[in-house]
């Protein structure tokens, strides 16, 4: 079968260079979105990895030649990844036109472009009945989602009518796990907030089947007494009325790291905020240097 690479227009893909002509290849399995050179079955299919602003010749295209093992995105197959990859032709922008069509549309009754399903409304769909953008999966009324009956954005798994979901079945946001309806949740089947656990009623717990908040354990429905701060013993009582200082409460930095992000969120809190830390139970300079990289 004909299939389609789309690259940068210095002919890069993932800051790997291809050429025409060449043939690619790892002595590894290829692993879908981890190891392996990519194809889509439809170039069009190719605008949810490189979506354009004005028009399709943004990017580059070529027609490619699967010549080793091959693992397929299931149930679709839009997407494929395979070991051993040969750049037939680098396809000319007015052929390229040609082939996503006059109205950039492959599929049927289309009202937004580069759509490649049925009855899509959006842009760049790939999938059928999609009512928002860059969705590469069917039933989808949000935006950028590559999942299945999706009704929120930014979700990968199926069934999800929150936002920025990869699993299935959530009605929350940002769940990583499965039949969630809290938020925030990376385990499954939790009905609080926050949890990583499973089956959890609570709010964040680590463990399994708590009906209780902030436990690591399984089966709990009382609060234990104590926690550790500081890494040491402290009543929890003393702990829930503690003022925590409002830069403690900050977000990660992927680019920075942890400690880059703890030492931003410090730098831009009012001093009497920042003084405040050692007001909490247990204060030790050591243990919060160690955690933060601040020293105090």
């Amino acid at each position: 079968m004909k299939y389609y690479k789309a690259f940068n227009r210095d002919m890069t893909c993932r800051d790997f260079k291809y050429e025409e002509g060449g043939i690619y290849e790892i002595d590894e399995k290829p692993i879908l979105c981890e190891k392996g050179f990519h194809f889509v079955k439809d170039l069009v299919l190719s605008l949810e990895y490189y979506p354009v602003s004005y028009d399709i010749t943004e990017n580059f295209y070529a027609e490619v030649e699967v010549l080793g093992d091959v693992v397929f995105e299931e149930p679709t197959k839009h997407k494929g990844v395979t070991n051993k990859l040969k750049i037939v032709r680098i396809i000319p922008d007015d052929e390229v036109k040609d082939i996503v069509g006059a109205e950039n549309n492959s599929g049927e009754f289309c009202s937004g472009d580069w759509n490649s399903g049925n009855r899509n409304s959006g842009n760049s769909n790939s999938g059928d009945w999609n009512s928002g953008n860059r969705n590469s999966g069917s039933g989808n009324s949000g935006d950028r989602n590559s999942g299945y009956w999706n009704s929120g954005d930014r979700n990968s798994g199926y069934w999800n009518s929150g936002s920025g979901n990869s699993g299935n079945r959530n009605s929350g946001d940002s769940n990583s796990g499965y039949r969630n309806s809290g938020d925030s949740n990376s385990g499954d089947r939790n009905s609080g907030n926050w949890n990583s656990g499973y089956r959890n009623s609570g709010d964040s717990n680590s463990g399994n089947w708590n009906l209780c908040n902030y436990e690591t354990g399984c089966f709990n429905t009382k609060q234990k007494k104590t926690i550790r701060v500081f890494n040491k013993k402290c009543d929890r009582d003393e702990w829930d009325k503690a003022y925590k200082p409002s830069f403690l409460y900050f977000n990660i930095d992927k680019d920075i790291g942890y400690k880059k992000s703890f030492q931003k969120s410090w730098d831009e809190a009012e001093p009497s905020d920042r003084e405040r830390i050692k007001d909490l139970p247990n204060f030790d300079a050591d243990v919060f240097y160690e955690l933060s990289g601040i020293r105090l």
